[in-house]
């Protein structure tokens, strides 16, 4: 079952790059969004490979993002390891969606000329 999620980038680790044993270029980055539901704050931590490290190239932290992942885990020497597997990400704020705006001041007793002193 592949999850999507929206939140904001939290942390942008720096590019990892290099070369397999077969002789294959690789590219990898880390990031962590915070997802907000129902009131609580979670932090969710990805690992992008190849093309989506490409579409993170333009992110900043403070970017509202959409991921496609698949939660996963695996065993190695009796030991367990989870791992959510990044299948896509979208930036909202950089591809048209803008930021949440300031709310509008409707009511005319906050104007700055009603300050009381």
């Amino acid at each position: 079952m592949i999850i999507k999620e929206k939140g904001t980038i939290k942390v942008l680790m720096e590019e990892q790059t290099g070369t397999s044993k077969a002789g294959n270029a690789w590219q990898s980055r880390e990031f962590v969004i915070e997802v907000s539901e129902a009131g609580y704050t979670n932090s969710v931590h990805f690992k992008a490979f190849g093309r989506d490290v490409d579409d993170l190239r333009s992110a900043s932290v403070g970017d509202e993002v959409e991921v496609s992942y698949k939660p996963q885990a695996r065993e190695y020497n009796g030991r367990w390891y989870d791992e959510n597997r990044l299948y896509g990400i979208r930036n909202l704020t950089k591809n048209g969606a803008p930021k949440a705006a300031a709310p509008k001041v409707e009511d005319s007793k906050l104007i700055d000329d009603d300050i009381p002193f």
